[in-house]
C-alpha cells in the first residue's frame, strides 16, 4: 500500500512508516521506513533516513542507510553520507558527502505484517530467556560454610539445629536464586535496547531504557543507551545530561567519557568536550579508540598537528584501527603530504575494498603525484562499483584530460555517453577533446550533436561556431555565432569570431561594428584591435585604423601583426618609405619568415627601386614556399620589371595569368610591361 505526504505538511520528529512513501512534505527528523521512500522536488528532510529502496529529488540534510539501492535523482540534493547496496547517481544531481558501499543487499521481508511479527517474536525471546542460576547443591555448600563458623549453633540440640539448617538453606537458595533472575532479566531487556538502538529503533530502544530507570535508577548502561538515542537523534543536550549520569555511576568506564565528549562537541561546547576527551586519553593512555577520538576532535579544532599525532599514537595501540587512516589520509593531503596520503588512503581500502570513494581518491592524487597507471587502476575499480554513474565517468575524464591524457579521457566520455545519450555536456567535452587532438572533424561533429540537444547553451554554440568559420562554412558559423549572441551578449570572444565570418562573407561594414564591441569588451586584446583594423581598411577608413595603431604601437613597440599592419595602412596611403620601415622592422622580429611580409616588403622595394635584388632573393624563398600563388608571381615580375627585365618579367607574368585566367588585373600587368617603360611608370 502506497502512502502520500503532500507538499504543505510539516512534521516534526521521528517518522514510522510502513509499505512505499512518496514524500513531498517537510519533516525535521529521523525517517524509518519498511519499503521504498520516494522524496518528490517539493520534499525535505532535515534527518536520518533508514530505508529498504530511498529515491530523492528533493533536498536532505543528513544520512542516508539504504538496504539495497539508493538514487539520487536530477534536481536532488543531498548534503550528508549514503550507506547502500547500489547507488545511482542521475545528471543534475547534488551529493556532498561520502558513499560506502555494503557487501550485498538485505533481504527484503514480504509484508510489513510479518516483519512485525518477526521483531516481536524476538523481543519475546529476549525477554522471557531463562536466567542462568546456581545449582542448590552450589548454595548449600556456601550456606553450610558460613553455617560452620557461626558459634551459636553449638549450643542447640542436634534436632534444632537440623530443623535451622533446612530453614536457612531454603532462605538463602529462594533469595539468591531471585536476586540473580532479577540481575539477568535486566541485562536481558537491556540488551534488548542496544538492539533496537542498532537496528535505528530510537523510539524503541527510548521506552526500554526509561522503563529499565523505573526501577534500577542507579544503572549506569541504561543511561549510556538512553544518552546513545538522544545522541543519534541529535538532541545533544538531552543526551549529554544522560551520559553525565552513566559518567558519575561509573566513572572508570572510558567509553561514556567520550560519548560524554562527543556530545558536547556537537553542541559546539569545545572546552567541556575537551576536558572529557582528555580525561578518557589520560585514564586509558593505551586505549586506540581513546587517541582516535581525541584526533577527530582535534582535527576539528583546527590542530592539525595535534591530530596527526595522536592519529599515529592510536594506529601504533592498534594497527587494525582502519577508521583512522582515512582521516589522517585527508589531513595529510591538506598539509601536502601526498605520498603519506595516498599510504593512508590504501591502508583505509584495505578495510572497505568496495569504497568508490576512497578509490577516486587515491587515482586523483596518484594523478598529481604523476603515476598515470596506478591512478587509471584505482578510476577504474572505482568506477567497477558505479558502472552507471554518469557524473563519475564525466569527473575522471575531466581529470585526465587536464593531465593531457586525451585518449583515455575520450574512452571515458564514450561510456558516459553510452549511459546518457541525450546529455550535451559529453558532447561537448568530446569536442573540446577531440580540438586538443586538432581533429577538427570529429570535434565539429560532437559539438553539432551538443547544440542539437542544448540549442540554448551560449558555449556550445560558440564552439560550434568557430569550428565552422574554420572549416569555412561561413554562413553556418555566422548563424551559430549569431544565435550564441542572443542567448550570451556580452562576450568578446564571440564578437571577434563573428566579425571573422563576416569578413568572410565580404561584410566588412557590419564586421567593423561587430569588432569594436569585442574591443570595447576587452582592450587589452591585441587579435581583436587587429581586426577592427583590418576591417578599417577594407572600408577605406585609413587615417582611424592608423590613429588606433600607432597607439597600440607605443606598448607593443617589438609586435610583429602590429608592424606588418603599420606597414600595410602606409602602403594603401603610399607613404612608401613609412611603410618600408614597419615591413623591415616586422621581418626582422619574425623568428621565422612570414611570406606576406616577405612578398609586400619586396614589392615596396620594386615601388621604390630600391634593394631590388635582395627583394628578388626574398621572392624566390617566397614562390619556392607557395609556387602556385598568382599573387606572389605578380611581385617577382614588377622586381624584374623594375629592374629593366622585361623579358622576362613578362614571361613570369603571363604564368600568373594562367593560374588565374580571369584576373584582369594581370592582363593589365603584361601590357604595362610590354609597352610602358619603367622610367616611365
Amino acid at each position: 500500500m502506497d502512502s502520500y505526504f503532500e507538499k504543505g505538511i510539516f512534521l516534526e520528529g521521528t517518522l514510522w512508516i510502513k509499505g512505499r512513501v512518496h514524500f513531498g512534505a517537510s519533516i525535521k527528523g529521523d525517517v524509518n521506513s519498511s519499503d521504498s521512500f520516494i522524496i518528490s522536488s517539493t520534499g525535505f528532510v532535515k534527518g536520518t533516513i533508514h530505508s529498504y529502496d530511498i529515491s530523492n529529488s528533493g533536498k536532505i540534510e543528513g544520512d542516508l542507510f539504504s538496504k539495497n539501492k539508493t538514487i539520487l535523482a536530477q534536481g536532488g540534493h543531498l548534503t550528508g553520507d549514503i550507506t547502500t547496496y547500489q547507488l545511482v547517481i542521475d545528471e543534475g544531481s547534488d551529493f556532498g558527502g561520502r558513499c560506502k558501499m555494503i557487501e550485498a543487499p538485505v533481504e527484503k521481508r514480504s509484508t510489513d505484517s510479518e516483519a512485525n511479527a518477526e521483531k516481536i517474536s524476538n523481543k519475546k525471546s529476549l525477554l522471557t530467556h531463562r536466567a542462568k542460576v546456581f545449582s542448590t547443591a552450589k548454595i548449600t555448600s556456601i550456606v553450610m560454610s558460613r553455617i560452620s563458623q557461626l558459634i551459636p549453633f553449638n549450643s542447640h540440640p542436634k534436632i534444632a539445629r537440623v530443623f535451622l539448617i533446612g530453614f536457612l538453606v531454603i532462605g538463602a537458595f529462594l533469595f539468591f536464586n531471585f536476586d540473580n533472575v532479577q540481575i539477568n532479566k535486566t541485562k536481558k531487556i537491556i540488551s534488548v535496547g542496544y538492539a533496537f538502538l542498532d537496528d535505528g529503533s530510537y523510539e524503541e530502544a527510548e521506552r526500554v531504557f526509561k522503563d529499565i530507570l523505573k526501577t534500577e535508577k542507579d544503572f549506569p548502561r541504561a543511561y549510556a543507551g538512553l544518552g546513545q538515542v538522544f545522541f543519534q537523534r541529535k538532541f545533544y543536550q538531552e543526551a549529554i545530561t544522560q551520559f553525565k549520569h552513566s559518567v558519575d555511576l561509573m566513572p572508570s568506564n572510558v567509553e561514556y567519557k567520550l560519548s560524554l565528549a562527543k556530545s558536547y562537541q556537537s553542541l559546539g561546547q569545545l572546552k567541556p568536550a575537551e576536558k572529557y576527551f582528555q580525561l578518557a586519553v589520560d585514564q586509558s593512555p593505551a586505549k586506540a579508540n581513546s587517541l582516535y577520538q581525541y584526533g577527530l576532535f582535534m582535527e576539528e579544532k583546527g590542530e592539525l598537528k595535534n591530530a596527526i599525532s595522536h592519529y599515529r599514537k592510536a594506529l601504533k595501540m592498534d594497527k587494525n584501527l582502519y577508521e583512522v587512516h582515512e582521516p589522517l589520509g585527508k589531513i595529510l593531503e591538506k598539509t601536502g603530504e601526498l605520498g603519506g596520503a595516498i599510504a593512508q588512503y590504501t591502508l583505509a581500502l584495505k578495510n572497505d575494498k568496495k569504497n568508490p570513494t576512497l578509490n577516486f581518491t587515491i587515482g586523483r592524487l596518484l594523478l598529481n603525484s604523476k603515476n598515470s597507471s596506478k591512478a587509471i587502476f584505482h578510476f577504474e575499480r572505482a568506477l567497477s562499483f558505479t558502472p552507471r554513474d554518469f557524473k563519475a565517468h564525466i569527473k575522471v575524464a575531466e581529470m585526465l584530460m587536464g593531465k593531457g591524457m586525451t585518449d583515455e579521457s575520450l574512452a571515458l566520455y564514450e561510456t558516459a555517453s553510452s549511459i546518457d545519450p541525450k546529455n550535451p555536456k559529453v558532447y561537448s567535452e568530446m569536442g573540446k577533446a577531440y580540438l586538443e587532438k586538432q581533429d577538427l572533424g570529429a570535434a565539429l561533429k560532437f559539438f553539432k550533436k551538443s547544440v542539437i540537444l542544448q540549442p540554448e547553451n551560449a558555449e556550445n554554440q560558440y564552439q560550434f561556431g568557430k569550428l565552422l568559420l574554420q572549416a569555412k562554412e561561413f554562413n553556418n558559423a555566422r548563424q551559430a555565432l549569431e544565435k550564441a549572441l542572443s542567448l550570451r551578449d556580452n562576450h568578446p570572444p564571440t564578437y571577434y569570431e563573428l566579425g571573422r565570418a563576416l569578413l568572410e562573407e565580404s561584410n566588412s561594414k557590419d564586421a567593423e561594428v561587430v569588432f569594436r564591441k569585442a574591443v570595447a569588451g576587452d582592450s587589452e586584446n591585441i587579435f581583436y584591435s587587429l581586426a577592427l583594423v583590418e576591417s578599417l581598411v577594407i572600408n577605406k577608413k585609413y587615417n582611424t585604423a592608423l590613429d588606433r595603431l600607432l597607439k597600440l604601437i607605443k606598448t607593443y613597440p617589438e609586435n610583429v601583426k602590429l608592424q606588418f599592419s603599420l606597414c600595410n595602412i602606409y602602403s594603401k596611403k603610399k607613404f612608401y618609405t613609412a611603410a618600408i620601415k614597419h615591413c623591415e622592422l616586422a621581418y626582422k622580429l619574425k623568428p621565422i619568415q612570414d611570406v606576406n611580409i616577405m612578398n609586400r616588403l619586396a614589392w615596396l622595394y620594386a615601388k621604390k627601386r630600391l634593394n631590388l635584388d635582395l627583394g628578388i632573393n626574398l621572392m624566390k624563398l617566397v614562390n619556392k614556399a607557395e609556387p602556385k600563388n598568382p599573387k606572389y608571381i605578380d611581385t617577382m615580375s614588377e622586381l624584374l620589371y623594375a629592374k629593366g627585365d622585361i623579358v622576362e618579367a613578362v614571361k613570369i607574368i603571363r604564368e600568373a595569368i594562367r593560374l588565374d585566367p580571369k584576373n584582369s588585373y594581370y592582363k593589365q600587368q603584361i601590357w604595362k610591361f610590354k609597352n610602358i617603360p619603367y622610367a616611365q611608370n
